[in-house]
């Protein structure tokens, strides 16, 4: 069972400029939500503060059913040296093995790494070089790697940039069978008609929260425009954040 995380007026400020302002909301656990908004309206920063990477002012509580799970991280993009001779399977191992890859390969490591590659659809491409691939495979690779551990909470940043249609369908038939177990999920997500297909916990953030709900409730046609507007509606706060008050606690 994925946990709940409560965010209680969670702000994030870098000198004068105010990324976030005054979140508060629940997400409930074993479920999808969806963090939308404009371009510059926190949703990132907000992630990167759920995960602990990002200072901010507030309270972040993740509450687990019993003993702490496992996370797994999407990031917007895979950070590696394109020239380097490192394989699909390679860059997979890389987070499974503590020993260099030149050392002999753990067996069981290279079947789970071939088994999340299946999932989204990568087997073929295991022995191609990372540098070969396209944008959007890069971003199943790094959702095959996230998938190692059998991850309950599942933080991703925009994992399907890039994608073409067949690597969607894979991302939305792994989160509908996650949320069929009961795992948490929290995605940034930009394309509107995926996240109605989702039919997720949708949270629309342009510097404050702006709405919370299902998705067939908050993106209704006759909302779109405003709530996805470039204006700031966060105020402008003149103070600088320099503590972190995160707390991760069992429930």
């Amino acid at each position: 069972m994925g946990p709940s995380i409560s965010l209680n007026n969670v702000s994030l400020c870098y000198e004068n400029n105010c990324i976030l302002t005054g979140i508060s909301t629940q997400l409930e656990a074993g479920q999808c939500h969806v963090i939308m908004g404009p371009n510059g309206g926190g949703k990132t920063s907000l992630l990167r503060s759920i995960l602990g990477l990002t200072p901010f002012n507030g309270e972040i509580n993740i509450h687990w059913s019993s003993s702490k799970g496992k996370v797994g991280y999407v990031p917007q993009k895979a950070t590696f040296e394109p020239s380097l001779p490192l394989t699909v399977l390679d860059f997979i191992l890389l987070n499974q093995s503590r020993y260099p890859l030149f050392f002999k390969t753990n067996k069981k490591h290279k079947e789970n790494a071939i088994e999340q590659l299946k999932r989204v659809g990568m087997a073929d491409r295991a022995l191609l070089r990372m540098g070969q691939l396209s944008g959007g495979e890069q971003q199943r690779v790094l959702f095959a790697q996230a998938l190692l551990d059998d991850p309950d909470l599942l933080i991703l940043d925009e994992p399907t940039n890039g994608m073409d249609d067949q690597g969607v369908r894979y991302f939305e038939s792994l989160i509908t069978e996650f949320v069929g177990e009961k795992k948490t999920i929290v995605v940034v997500h930009h394309d509107i008609s995926a996240v109605r297909r989702l039919d997720a916990q949708v949270h629309v953030v342009n510097g404050i929260l702006i709405e919370s709900g299902r998705a067939s409730e908050v993106l209704k046609a006759e909302k779109i425009e405003q709530l996805f507007s470039h204006y700031r509606h966060a105020p402008t706060q003149q103070t600088k954040i320099h503590s972190v008050n995160r707390k991760s606690e069992a429930a």
